[in-house]
């Protein structure tokens, strides 16, 4: 689930930093990693057989069939698509209404009558307590805003014995947590040459030609691992796993005091409602 401030001023002409360009030619970007909404829904469809998959694995087999499941962050509708044919019921929730709409439509198409989408104007989830059996959600944490928020939602439509499983990066202080693999692939490029020097090469490789005026506006929340963990840690929720995901199997860097963050990749998170 993204947040986007709005009316971010206009990019007159993309100036690249020198030493960028250079580093761009040794890490080239892949323009095939960019996708339209309809190219997003199929792409998550394929993947959900190992994202959503490992998370019902892990819930058990034999309680499958009978769960209600959320689907957080579900953007354009892909991994909600995959679940509708496994659970009882699901429903996603986002809060981009571009890609709810994408969702939306691609159910409709695949006429799956326990599947629905829905849109979240604040990061508040449009459902009654205690609505869901499990909460999943894959690549979505390092684009909320409000941690606290979302966590305190999740738990409120958590049945008692719910569980939250969620997999989620790159963080923002990783190699490439600025997320544009399709403008640019340069390690630590954000951390290295700031906001600006990341706006003008999207506008450059054919993005959005508005400059942002903060990570946020490009749907980073900026957050670093204690902050998630102390967003977990005020919910009450058990804690069956919370695991930091190294980058290139870099644990020992991924575990150091004050450099941790430049080799943490993303987070595999197990969370619990007490019975």
């Amino acid at each position: 689930m993204v947040t986007f401030t709005t009316e971010p001023a206009a990019v007159e002409s993309p100036r690249l930093p020198w030493l960028l360009q250079q580093l761009d030619r040794i890490f080239p970007a892949d323009p095939q990693a960019f996708m339209t909404g309809d190219q997003q829904t199929v792409h998550q469809l394929s993947k959900a057989s190992t994202s959503m998959g490992a998370y019902l694995a892990e819930l058990g087999d034999e309680r499958v069939a009978s769960l209600d499941v959320l689907d957080f962050g579900c953007g354009w509708g892909g991994e909600t698509l995959w679940l509708a044919s496994r659970v009882r019921s699901v429903c996603g929730v986002d809060v981009d209404r571009r890609a709810i709409e994408q969702a939306k439509a691609a159910l409709r198409a695949s006429n799956a009558g326990n599947c629905r989408c829905e849109w979240s104007a604040d990061g508040r989830l449009p459902f009654a307590d205690g609505s869901f059996d499990a909460v999943l959600s894959t690549n979505v944490f390092e684009h909320v805003m409000d941690l606290d928020l979302a966590f305190r939602e999740i738990t409120r439509v958590l049945r008692p014995g719910g569980s939250l499983l969620t997999r989620f990066g790159p963080l923002f202080h990783s190699p490439h947590g600025y997320h544009l693999y399709w403008a640019c692939q340069v390690p630590y490029a954000h951390l290295l040459f700031g906001l600006d020097a990341i706006g003008a090469i999207r506008a450059a490789r054919g993005g959005s030609r508005v400059r942002p005026r903060s990570w946020q506006d490009l749907g980073l929340n900026g957050k670093r691992f204690d902050d998630y963990r102390a967003s977990v840690a005020a919910t009450g929720l058990e804690v069956i796993r919370f695991q930091a995901i190294a980058v290139k199997g870099l644990t020992t860097a991924a575990s150091l005091p004050f450099v941790k963050d430049w080799f943490i990749f993303g987070i595999d998170c197990h969370l619990r409602r007490s019975v």
